[in-house]
């Protein structure tokens, strides 16, 4: 982390640098023709959650950006719900009728709060430490004595199904399982970071229920490339009964 910081701090010197010359805003402009200028503008926006949001993208890989942008353009009133807020909740907020972000950092969250619209619900589970009842945690360094159950189960408290759920939280294996119960027949299941082993084995895990295509490529804010997957359910499975969703949640 402390590596990060000082990266960070060096980036924004170069931001405020080419701001001054000029060359920052025809960058800024560049980005929203081009891939490689708006991933390069992006560069400038690690740890600043005030800049990034300006450039008006999630921070997925930009291929798996466009294929939900077209998505959401073709579908009116989507309903969405995501596990991880940031930048991409504001730009979902601006594409859909409905969100809901569930958000495990409380400061983060009132952060993210300043920037979206009343449409944008954002929700603060308490996350306790771990407990003998816990069935969802987090791999991720710093929050292994985390109990996310109540993380995950929150989207239990939202009636209707959704048209898009997002998974870019904690806990995201117990998301998708989750996830898979409340989509929409034609919905579709953004699940990022899948270059990450874990995240592969678990959607191997629903491979009789779903497909799944990912994009690896240029990511914002990211020097290296990464990998965003984009998931659908079955026909057969899209056309399933109350039944069939008791059966596959208790796979989780």
């Amino acid at each position: 982390m402390f590596f990060l910081v000082q990266y960070a701090r060096v980036m924004h010197a170069i931001r405020r640098f080419l701001s001054r010359k000029g060359i920052l805003q025809r960058l800024t402009k560049r980005a929203d023709t081009s891939d490689r200028s708006l991933w390069f503008r992006s560069l400038f926006s690690v740890l600043d959650f005030d800049d990034f949001h300006t450039l008006d993208t999630p921070w997925w890989t930009l291929a798996s950006g466009r294929r939900v942008r077209e998505f959401l353009a073709s579908t009116p009133e989507a309903r969405v719900l995501e596990w991880g807020s940031g930048a991409s909740t504001v730009w979902l907020g601006k594409r859909s009728a409905e969100v809901f972000s569930i958000e495990s950092d409380k400061n983060w969250a009132e952060m993210v709060a300043s920037a979206v619209p009343p449409h944008v619900r954002i929700l603060t589970p308490d996350i306790p430490p771990v407990g003998e009842d816990t069935w969802a945690r987090s791999r991720r360094s710093g929050f292994r004595h985390l109990d996310f159950s109540h993380y995950v189960e929150v989207i239990n408290d939202i009636p209707g199904l959704f048209d898009l759920i997002v998974i870019d939280g904690r806990a995201r294996e117990a998301c998708l399982a989750k996830a898979i119960t409340r989509l929409a027949p034609a919905g579709i299941i953004v699940f990022d970071n899948t270059n990450r082993r874990r995240y592969r084995a678990a959607l191997r895990e629903y491979d009789d229920v779903v497909s799944v295509s990912s994009d690896i490529g240029l990511t914002p804010i990211l020097m290296w490339p990464s990998r965003t997957s984009i998931i659908r359910l079955k026909p057969a499975y899209a056309a399933r009964e109350s039944t069939d969703l008791a059966s596959l949640s208790a796979r989780s």
